[in-house]
């Protein structure tokens, strides 16, 4: 650019001086010098002119850069691998108590107590894939009891993309069967019967309105069965022996040519909807192999929230089962619960709950459940980010059928108290 510009100044110079040469002869000394300043001034001030034209097509060609060739983004700092692990846990110290040790017996109505590590849970989910998640629970319960056990709660892989209406679950885990809403130390009753933990897979869908999920799953072996013969219930479902007698003093039982499967033969039906946060409505069915037909189970949960109100209400039924060894029928059991949380204040909510069972079962069988009542609270001593330390207190009392008479001598009703102190993190 400074070579053009001197050629230019050259050039001006030029035509200027060269007439003023030929005429320099016929001009004095005096003259001639002040021509040579006045041809002086306006070369100078041609430079001027030349350089803040330099100067404006200089800030143009920047200008141009700038458009052509935006300035590169800084580099981001690689992502460490523990950016992609998130951990979770619990720790529960539970207390509980009952009048009555025995309420098969109601000559004994000795009380009884329990200190225990409740629940020790720690989950870790990881990030593998920008679509696939792993989540894995280790959980230990009722830790320094006879009854104590440590388990893999959890352990499943996720595959979702964001926009993509089409979901894949695949693990051991609680299988989409029930919502099992709480606000009480205990769960519900429902839960207690028909909840699912099991390997399974799951394909569901999201279409992208009203909060609408549906989902289809499939999983190993007969686990609602299972639930519903086990302990408290007395629905037995054990072999005849090889003389055909039923086990124990419990009518009922499979026939003896039938054995539990642990094929992959049951599957799961699951619709929610949830157009706001503060409220969800589900629908849910499941069937699984049985003896000389199918075990098919449904119900339906709601929950609602409101100000300061929170209702959650679930129904849960038979709608076929297997029919009882011992005289060809079938019971086709049912249960539900409602309960309503308010939050008092801040840290403080209160908590009630009822629930009822119906075994099916004409006449008064002992030691069947008959309903429950629940009242608790939970307080929150504090709080901060994703820790959380609880006080919990819960009072139940259990009803219980009676034979006419009551001729095996036991208990109606069992009152407990517990109370928890649990952190989450």
């Amino acid at each position: 650019m400074k070579i053009i510009t001197y050629s230019i100044t050259l050039c001006l110079v030029t035509a200027f001086m060269l007439p003023r040469i030929a005429s320099a002869e016929n001009m004095s000394n005096y003259e001639l010098m002040q021509e040579l300043k006045a041809i002086k001034e306006r070369v100078r001030r041609l430079e001027e002119a030349l350089k803040l034209k330099d100067q404006e097509i200089n800030e143009l060609k920047a200008q141009t850069k700038m458009v052509e060739e935006p300035a590169p983004e800084k580099a981001k700092a690689p992502e460490r691998w523990t950016d992609k692990i998130t951990f979770s846990g619990a720790i529960e110290l539970d207390y509980s108590s009952a009048d009555d040790s025995d309420i098969g017996n109601n000559t004994v109505n000795d009380s009884t107590s329990e200190l225990d590590i409740g629940t020790a849970e720690l989950g870790v989910e990881v990030a593998f894939h920008e679509y696939v998640t792993g989540n894995f629970v280790l959980k230990g319960e009722n830790l320094g009891s006879e009854d104590g056990r440590v388990f893999w709660d959890e352990a499943s892989i996720t595959l979702q993309k964001d926009g993509f209406p089409f979901y894949f679950v695949g693990g051991h885990r609680g299988q989409p069967f029930g919502l099992f809403e709480s606000h009480l130390i205990n769960d519900p009753l429902t839960q207690d019967l028909y909840e699912i933990v099991r390997p399974g897979a799951t394909l569901g869908i999201v279409p992208g309105f009203l909060g609408v999920d549906i989902s289809g799953t499939v999983y190993k072996g007969e686990e609602l069965m299972v639930h519903m013969l086990d302990g408290a219930y007395e629905l037995n479902r054990d072999y005849k022996d090889a003389a055909g007698a039923l086990p124990g003093w419990r009518p009922g039982g499979m026939s003896a040519g039938y054995a539990e499967t642990d094929d992959v033969s049951s599957f799961i039906g699951n619709i929610t909807i949830s157009p706001v946060d503060a409220f969800t409505l589900a629908g849910f069915w499941d069937s699984e192999p049985g003896d000389r037909h199918r075990n098919e189970t449904a119900g339906g949960a709601v929950h609602i929230e409101f100000w300061r109100l929170s209702f959650d209400g679930e129904y849960i039924c038979a709608v076929n089962r297997e029919p009882d060894s011992a005289d060809n029928s079938e019971h086709d059991e049912s249960a539900w619960f409602a309960a309503l949380a308010f939050q008092v204040i801040d840290p403080l909510e209160i908590a009630i709950r009822y629930e009822a069972f119906d075994d099916d079962i004409a006449g008064k069988q002992d030691g069947h459940l008959e309903d429950r009542y629940s009242l608790g609270f939970t307080f929150t001593l504090f709080e901060k980010d994703d820790f959380v330390c609880n006080l919990m207190g819960e009072f139940r009392r259990s009803n219980y059928e009676v034979e006419v008479g009551n001729p095996n001598g036991v208990d109606e009703s069992l009152n407990e108290w517990f109370a928890r102190l649990g952190i989450e993190f």
